[in-house]
């Protein structure tokens, strides 16, 4: 039996909660066995699962507290929880483990983004210094999104066995995300999806923008929010910039609306300084939707030749990939084409049955 702390499930989840629903699914599918610990049994849709509700204090909504008690939690009641159960291994959705533990541990770490940007999580550094580390060297086997987060492990990380580390991609739900008539649209739009973070680079995609949509009769779709300070930052950009009704900026999509947003899109736009994986990329690419993304990190990996990868550092390269995607239908469906296949690299089975030889190899 394996049991999964999937403490990181909140009552809405996003990100990294879907991600573990998800992969709890994947791993039902593939014969384990589960105990799944979680502040949101309601969430967790497996349907053979044992799920066992515990403490909502640890909740991702609660912020600073909510982690601080995830932390204590982990090393007191979870620990209290797998003895209980005799689990034959651990599988941990975030590196929130146990520092000593009783049974073969299998750790997912997706990125260490705060260790790249220290100034934008101060709070965080010695949780990524420190126990992070602590708990990966804990675990038997470590589980990382790409080829990228793997390089950064063993970067800033060199005390932790590389031979303990595994590449397994998220998957992508079929279901959800194909290609289907879209929601009509008025204006051609190019979308953005995200946090708005300095590494997610939407200075330059306004300003992009900005040089593409003079006299064309286009839109920039942002959906995303973040801190008080880079909020501000990116609303004073679009007022100096002056593009009026042709920016439609909300804090956050609906998940359902998710789908029909990337297939009404000419473009999906992820041209980020840095990112673990970037889901998003995968999601458009597998509605059909023609992807510009960052010729860095992890991204590369992600969409292989199926998208435009510029420098995410020149606004003119970003600039032009738009302006050609907005005015060359050959190259759109070139790009829904070869995004549509490579999509399809990615399934949950695929990523399930990985996670699983991982535990079986942690647990021999």
């Amino acid at each position: 039996m394996l049991a999964v702390n999937a403490a990181i499930v909140g009552e809405r989840p996003t990100g990294l909660g879907i991600y573990g629903l998800q992969l709890i699914d994947a791993l039902e599918d593939v014969g384990e066995r589960l105990t799944v610990f979680t502040s949101a049994p309601e969430a967790v849709t497996a349907r053979h699962a044992q799920v066992v509700r515990v403490s909502s204090r640890i909740r991702p909504e609660r912020g600073a507290s909510g982690h601080l008690a995830r932390l204590v939690w982990t090393q007191t009641a979870l620990r209290a929880h797998v003895r209980r159960t005799r689990a034959d291994a651990l599988l941990n959705l975030m590196p929130e483990g146990l520092l000593a533990t009783p049974v073969p541990q299998v750790t997912v770490i997706h990125d260490v983004l705060p260790l790249h940007y220290p100034g934008e999580y101060p709070r965080q550094q010695y949780y990524f210094r420190h126990y992070v580390p602590a708990v990966l060297r804990a675990s038997r086997r470590i589980i990382v999104s790409s080829e990228s987060t793997r390089r950064d492990i063993e970067r800033f990380y060199p005390s932790v066995p590389r031979e303990r580390l595994r590449v397994v991609a998220p998957g992508c739900d079929p279901r959800r995300y194909a290609p289907g008539p879209p929601a009509t649209a008025s204006r051609p739009y190019a979308l953005y999806l995200g946090n708005v973070m300095p590494h997610k680079n939407l200075g330059r995609v306004v300003d992009a923008f900005a040089a593409v949509a003079r006299g064309r009769d286009v839109r920039l779709v942002l959906r995303g929010w973040g801190r008080a300070r880079n909020v501000d930052d990116l609303r004073t950009r679009l007022e100096r910039l002056a593009l009026g009704d042709q920016v439609d900026w909300a804090p956050y999509a609906e998940g359902a609306a998710l789908p029909d947003l990337y297939r009404g899109a000419r473009m999906l736009l992820l041209p980020s300084l840095y990112e673990g994986f970037g889901m998003t990329a995968l999601e458009a690419m597998a509605c059909g939707t023609p992807v510009i993304t960052s010729s860095t990190s992890s991204m590369p990996e992600v969409v292989g030749d199926a998208a435009l990868l510029v420098d995410p550092l020149q606004t003119d390269a970003l600039a032009d990939a738009m302006r050609r995607l907005f005015e060359d239908d050959v190259l759109a469906e070139d790009l829904r084409a070869r995004g549509l296949s490579r999509a399809k690299l990615f399934s949950w089975e695929t990523t399930g049955r990985a996670v699983q030889t991982a535990v079986r190899e942690a647990v021999g």
